[in-house]
C-alpha cells in the first residue's frame, strides 16, 4: 500500500463533483447572461481543475524539500483552457476588482461556488466556478485568516497567472448541510 500524499489523485473530490458540476456551469452561464443583459461584458472560464492551496506541500519535490515555490500561492488554483485564459486575462488586466459576488451551494461533501469578479469602472465581470472538498474547509479558512484568500486563474503551462485577492472571504465558506 502506498502512502497518500497531498498530490494523491484519490484525494481529489472530482468523482463526487461531476454530476453537480454541470449545474454549477449552467449557473455560471445564467449569471453571465444576467450581467450581459445589464450591459456588462461578462467573461466566463471552464476550469479543467480546481485545487485548494493551503500552504501545505503539494508535489513530491515540495514534500522532500527539493523545491520551494516562491511566492507560495494560497487559495484556489484554477486551471483553464489557454484561449479562455487569454480572454479572461485581457478582460481583467489592469482592472481593480471592486466587488466580488459569491453564489454558493453544498452537496456530496463538496462546496460549489460561482464567483463574479466585478470591475465596475469598466463594466466588466469575470465569472469563475470553483469547488472544494468540505474536508479542506478548516485549512482553507485558517490560511485565509492568516494570509488572505486568493483565486489564481491560469493556463495549464503555469507561466502566467491572474491572481485576485478576496477582501471578504466569508461568502466562500457557506454553512454546510449535514444531510
Amino acid at each position: 500500500m502506498r502512502d497518500k500524499g497531498p498530490a494523491d489523485p484519490a484525494e481529489n473530490p472530482f468523482h463526487r463533483v461531476t454530476a453537480d458540476w454541470r449545474a454549477v456551469v449552467e449557473d455560471m452561464h445564467a449569471t453571465a447572461s444576467d450581467y450581459r443583459e445589464a450591459g456588462w461584458t461578462a467573461v466566463t472560464v471552464h476550469p479543467g481543475d480546481v485545487t485548494v492551496l493551503t500552504g501545505e506541500p503539494r508535489t513530491a519535490a515540495e514534500q522532500t524539500g527539493e523545491s520551494e515555490p516562491e511566492p507560495r500561492r494560497l487559495g484556489f488554483d484554477v486551471v483553464v483552457p489557454g484561449d479562455e485564459f487569454e480572454a479572461f486575462q485581457a478582460a481583467m488586466a489592469d482592472r481593480s476588482i471592486e466587488e466580488c459576488t459569491v453564489f454558493a451551494a453544498t452537496g456530496s461533501g463538496v462546496v460549489y461556488l460561482v464567483v463574479a469578479l466585478e470591475a465596475a469602472d469598466r463594466e466588466t465581470v469575470g465569472i469563475v466556478p470553483l469547488y472544494y472538498d468540505e474536508s479542506d474547509r478548516e485549512a482553507l479558512v485558517d490560511a485565509a485568516r492568516e494570509y488572505g484568500l486568493y483565486t489564481h486563474v491560469r493556463p495549464l503551462q503555469d507561466d502566467t497567472v491572474v491572481t485576485v485577492e478576496h477582501e471578504a472571504f466569508d461568502p466562500f465558506f457557506p454553512e454546510v448541510d449535514s444531510a
